[in-house]
Order: C-alpha cells, then structure tokens, then sequence
C-alpha cells in the first residue's frame, strides 16, 4: 500500500512530501513512522536553509559579476564600478526598500580600498570572484599589522561578508565566535573585538550625571536642545527620531507613533509608562515639545529653515558646550536611551538589569523568564524588535555569570598563588581563611572599598591584637586596600564565603 501525497504547512507556505513507499521505505515495504517524520524534518529545514538563503541575498548577484568580469577582466576595480551600478543591495532591516546611496557608497568604496590593500599586502586578485577565504585572512592580518582599531576591522569584516554572500560565497567568513575560532587556529591573534553585550552600564543615573542639571544649563543656552534631550529621556528616542518627531501627529493619547528617523524605516510605538508620575512626567514633556514644535510649519521638534544635517550639528555642538562628552562627563546622550532601556526593563523584570550593580544575586529559572519577558518588550520600544540586541543597552545573564565567576577566580588566584600572602597567614597561625561580602559573591567592588577576609586560628581563640594589626597591615600592602578582618570560631564554615586554600 502507497501512501498518498502529503503536504506540510509552515510559515504560509505548502510543501508536498511524497511519502510513497518506493522512496523512503527499504524493499518497497511501506515507510515507519520514523521515516515519515524524518522526511518532515529534512523538508522543513531544507525550506529554511532556502529562506535564510533569500534574505541574506545570497547568490543574488552571481549573473552581474559574470557580466562585469566579463565586460572588464583582469580590472577589479572597474568590476567593482560597474558591479554597484548595476546591483540593487536589499535593505537587510526594515521595510523592503533598497539601501540608502550613502550605505551603497560605503560598501563600494570600502571594497576598492580592499582591493588596494590586497595589492600592497602581495595578494592581488585579478578579478573579483576570485576573493576567497586565503585573501580574507591576508587582508585581517594586514589591517591588524597597520594597528587599525576593532571596530574598524569589525566594520569592514561585515562589508567583506556581505559581498561575498551576494557572489555566492556565503560561507567563506564566519560569524561570531566562529570567526575569532577560526583566527585562533590561523595563528592570528585577535584583539577584543567591538562589544555587543553591554558589561557596564551607559546610563546618565549609573554614572552620576543628573538630567535635571544638564537640562537647566542647556535650557539657558538652547531651549530647543533641551527638549529634545528630554523627550531622548522620556521616550528612548534616538537623537535623529527626536529631531525629526512631530509630537502632535505622534501622540496617540496611550503610545508615541515614531514614524520619522527610524532604522529601516519601520515605525513603531512607545508606550506611555504605567507608573503615575512616570506617566505624569512624559505627559509634561510631549505637551511642551508640541509648543516647540508649532514654530515650525512642518510641526517638527527641529529649527525652521534647518537642514537635518545642521539640526545635528546644533544639537552636538550645544551638548558639548554644557559638557555632555565622553571627555568631560563621561556620558553621550545616547546613554539617555541605555537609561529608558534599563528603567523599563526593571519595569517590567521587577529587577535591575544585569548590566546593573544592584542586578540578581542568583539567577533562577524565574529571573531567566523575566529577563526574557523584559528584554523583549524593551527591544520593541527601542525599535530593535530582536530580543538579542537589547543586550547592548542592559546587558545579559549569561555576561553577568561569567563576569561574577571571572571575578571570583581572580580573587582567589590573587590569594592562593601569593606566596607573601600565604607566608604571612601561616605567620598568624590561621587554620583557615575566607573571602566574604561582595568579593566573594564576584560583584564589582569600588576601589575604596574594604577587602573582607573571614579568618579562624588554629586554636579557635581570638587573634593577639600585635598579630591581628600586623596581618591587617600585610593585606593591606599586599592588594593596595582597606581591609575588613573578622574572626571566626565555629568548626562550620561562615556563610556565603569563599574559602582561600593555605598551603
């Protein structure tokens, strides 16, 4: 008995799966169970390698390098010209649009200087298909020989990629750990590579920067640049949606309609808060920048006659002018968007983010849940709609685990592989010795902040006080910071302390 064509539905789409039993069953016997649903699973992930294929426009320019090799061989550089001019690059994000002019530039003129950096690194190519996995890892190593930055290397890296995906050689650069795996084992030694994963916080409140302050000198300076600051800080709004926005038409009574400045171009909305006087406080803001933008005939939050590039200009200027730099306060306005980030995380998490000082102690399955939760509504009213990308304003557990553990390691290697150290808690006669408070749980820790060291003497009687201020003095100039010495006398070990092997 043959089975009949069957058909399986996923992501809108109909595949038929001929499940007969001359295809899947051995001898013609009718197919299991088993070779049904493995047959399932094979045409699924085929329909998604192929979907994942398409988006990424992989191969979607193969015919155009034939016909610019062919048009002009042996010139890289007039295939390059002819090849932009001919492709339409897909936006990756967004709305389905092509990229803007300014991002085809970028990806033209970035490969050009490959091309030159191929040739003075003795690894010239003649023609452009002919890039391959040997020139990626010549050009890598030559721009880290140059000392170029990481977020430089990043960037062109990503041009690289993405070139190479339209010509059908997805696969040559690797993603990821994959890519700095795939440099270990080259030999080439990479630098720290551009961060993804927030590992401290950007916020003005994490940094000590007051809001209020810097919008009452702003206010004396440009009104106008100190709404739209304070609209960035009510709303998560980048510095172009802010200048851009037209708050009349935006506000919808329960959500802020962002539809200008977007990345892609995809608008979304941004709630107004649930906590009253958070709520209160937006609510102030949207109705003053309305007043503001009356002046101008296009009812945006931006100077009349101002170009957007000038409005850019002007608000960075007016920053820098009351100290909002990384040089002076330590802070960019965009850490006004970390700050949103993190405030309606812990709005909705019910904790800190994990970027946060005061973030988890332990993380439980519960914290995982509710981190997932938050992290993805932030990610929408950020405009991101990724859960992942969030982690670059509040951080994640898993950076969090490890940073706490790196932590741990290190104070413990700092103490254990001391020989001074060791020398001198053998000289006090202690039977044994702990780490306690925040060191012992991995927390960051200030620089002033005391040391606390649990220790018990071998007899389970007090330390002399001749003994005690010398040890206190040794740890002292052994890790350069005030020291909190308690005494214990139980048999048990103290809680939630690290116990430090004496040898």
């Amino acid at each position: 008995m043959r089975h009949e064509l069957r058909e399986l539905r996923t992501d809108h789409r109909t595949i038929p799966l001929d499940l007969a039993g001359d295809q899947l069953g051995a001898g013609g016997r009718e197919p299991t169970t088993r070779e049904i649903n493995r047959r399932i699973r094979e045409e699924a992930q085929e329909i998604k390698r192929r979907d994942k294929s398409a988006s990424n426009a992989a191969g979607a320019a193969m015919g155009v390098l034939a016909r610019v090799q062919k048009r002009h061989p042996d010139n890289p550089k007039a295939q390059l010209a002819m090849f932009f001019g001919e492709f339409v690059i897909k936006s990756g994000t967004g709305r389905k649009r092509p990229v803007s002019e300014r991002t085809c530039s970028a990806y033209s003129y970035g490969m050009i200087r490959m091309i030159d950096d191929l040739r003075a690194d003795r690894a010239a190519v003649r023609n452009l298909g002919e890039i391959g996995k040997a020139h990626v890892l010549r050009l890598i190593r030559y721009w880290l020989a140059q000392g170029q930055g990481s977020g430089t290397i990043q960037n062109k890296i990503s041009i690289l990629r993405r070139f190479l995906t339209f010509i059908g050689k997805e696969n040559i650069v690797p993603k990821g750990h994959d890519l700095r795996a795939w440099l270990n084992r080259e030999g080439v030694e990479v630098p720290n590579w551009r961060h993804t994963v927030a590992t401290e916080s950007l916020a003005w409140d994490q940094n000590d920067v007051d809001l209020h302050e810097v919008l009452e000198k702003l206010q004396r300076r440009s009104p106008l640049t100190a709404i739209q600051l304070e609209v960035q800080a009510a709303f998560g709004l980048r510095m172009k949606e802010s200048i851009q926005l037209n708050p009349a038409a935006a506000d919808e009574g329960h959500v802020l309609r962002i539809v200008h400045g977007t990345k892609g171009g995809l608008p979304r909305d941004v709630r107004f808060e649930d906590d009253p006087a958070m709520r209160q406080w937006q609510r102030d803001v949207i109705e003053r920048a309305k007043l503001y933008a009356a002046r101008n005939r296009k009812g945006t939050l931006s100077e009349q006659g101002r170009t957007l590039l000038q409005s850019k200009n002007h608000f960075y200027y007016q920053l820098g002018m009351v100290g909002v730099t990384r040089a002076s306060l330590g802070v960019t306005a965009h850490g006004l968007r970390h700050q949103y980030a993190a405030r309606r995380y812990a709005s909705i998490a019910g904790m800190a983010p994990p970027v946060h000082r005061d973030a988890p102690l332990q993380v439980t399955q519960a914290i995982r849940d509710a981190d997932l939760e938050a992290r993805t509504q932030v990610s929408r009213e950020l405009g991101h709609f990724r859960a992942d990308v969030t982690q670059a304003y509040v951080g994640s557990l898993p950076m969090l685990e490890r940073t706490r553990k790196a932590r741990i390691v290190d104070w413990i290697q700092r103490t254990e592989e001391n020989t001074e150290f060791q020398r001198t808690v053998r000289a006090a006669g202690l039977s044994a010795v702990w780490l306690g408070g925040r060191f012992a749980l991995g927390l960051e820790v200030d620089a002033n902040e005391k040391l606390r060291v649990i220790v018990r003497t071998a007899n389970l009687r007090p330390l002399e006080t001749n003994t005690r201020f010398a040890l206190k003095q040794n740890i002292l100039e052994l890790y350069g910071r005030p020291v909190d010495l308690s005494e214990h006398h139980d048999e048990s070990p103290p809680d939630d302390a690290l116990e430090i092997i004496i040898r």
